[in-house]
């Protein structure tokens, strides 16, 4: 016969899975887009934005204002 698992059983079961894999999860893959790759020799070193996010954020945010510019104050 098989055994009914609870919900709480299976949320149990994922969050000690995803506990063991630190390196799975949405936040991380956000961060390894964003940030520089870590270092292996220097965990402790703080990441910097990678030249290209910077670049694009800048350019959203010059285009962003140009926007609101020629929009609510013209």
């Amino acid at each position: 016969m098989k055994k009914e698992v609870t919900r709480r059983e299976v949320q149990v079961w994922f969050e000690n899975y995803f506990r063991d894999r630190p390196e799975l999860g949405l936040g991380k893959a956000i961060l390894t887009i964003i940030l520089e790759p870590a270092n292996l020799f220097e965990p402790k070193k703080p990441r910097f934005p990678k030249k290209s996010f910077a670049l694009l954020a800048i350019w959203l945010l010059g285009l962003l204002g140009v926007f609101v510019y020629f929009n609510l104050w013209s």
